[in-house]
C-alpha cells in the first residue's frame, strides 16, 4: 500500500562542494496516522555512474585508487580501491559517462558493458543514485595516472587477477560500487568469460 508524505518546507543549508538542503516533512505511520513533524537534511545527489572494469583474456580487473575524504580517520588509509565513475552531465546517457570515465581515470576503451543495477548510495542522508555496470576492457596497457586537473584528481590505475581483488573486498574495496560490482562479477564471471571471450 503506498504511503503519503508532506513536505512542509524546505531550503538550501549549504551551497559549495556539496548542496545541502534542509527539508521540514510529515509522513505517514505503518502503525496508522501521521508521524510528529521532522526535520531532515539531505546531501543533494546527482545521477552518478560506476563501472567495474573487467578483462576476461587476463581474468583481472582494473581498479582506481584515490584519496577518499570520508574515509580519513575511518579506515587505516584513506587512499581506496574503488570502480570508475563519475557524475552525469546535461544530455548524457549513463553509457557515455561510463564510457567518458573509463577513458580519463584509466585510459582504457570499454569494449563491451553489462548493465549490474541502479541503486541509492547512502538513503539516510543523501539523494545520490549509482547506475553500475560491469565493462569488458584490454588490462594489457592499463596502468599508470590518470585523472583531470581541473577536478583534482589524482588517480592510480591498478590492475589485478580476480582473485587478488576479491581478496581487497571490505578491505581496501570497502565502498558501495565495488563491493556490490566485485560481488556480482563473483556470480557472472564463468558466464562473462564465455560470452566475452576467455
Amino acid at each position: 500500500m503506498k504511503k503519503c508524505f508532506q513536505i512542509l518546507s524546505m531550503e538550501d543549508a549549504y551551497k559549495g562542494f556539496l548542496h545541502l538542503k534542509r527539508f521540514r516533512l510529515q509522513h505517514e505511520c505503518f502503525a496508522g496516522g501521521w508521524c510528529p513533524e521532522v526535520q531532515r537534511e539531505r546531501v543533494e545527489g546527482r545521477h552518478a555512474v560506476s563501472v567495474l572494469l573487467y578483462d576476461p583474456q587476463a581474468d583481472a580487473v582494473v581498479l582506481i585508487e584515490q584519496f577518499r575524504i570520508g574515509a580519513l580517520g575511518h579506515a587505516d588509509d584513506p587512499w581506496l580501491l574503488e570502480t570508475v565513475g563519475g557524475y552525469c552531465e546535461e544530455g548524457e546517457s549513463s553509457e557515455m559517462v561510463a564510457r567518458r570515465e573509463t577513458r580519463e581515470e584509466t585510459g582504457c576503451e570499454l569494449l563491451d558493458m553489462e548493465f549490474i543495477g541502479r541503486f541509492f548510495t547512502t538513503p539516510g542522508w543523501c539523494g545520490e543514485r549509482i547506475s553500475l555496470y560491469c565493462g569488458r576492457v584490454d588490462s594489457s596497457g592499463a596502468g599508470g595516472i590518470h585523472g583531470l586537473d581541473e577536478e583534482g584528481e589524482d588517480i592510480r590505475v591498478d590492475v589485478m587477477p580476480f582473485g587478488e581483488a576479491m581478496g581487497q573486498l571490505f578491505r581496501r574495496a570497502n565502498s558501495t560500487s565495488i563491493v556490490v560490482g566485485l560481488q556480482w562479477l563473483q556470480q557472472h564471471r564463468a558466464e562473462l568469460r564465455q560470452r566475452w571471450g576467455k
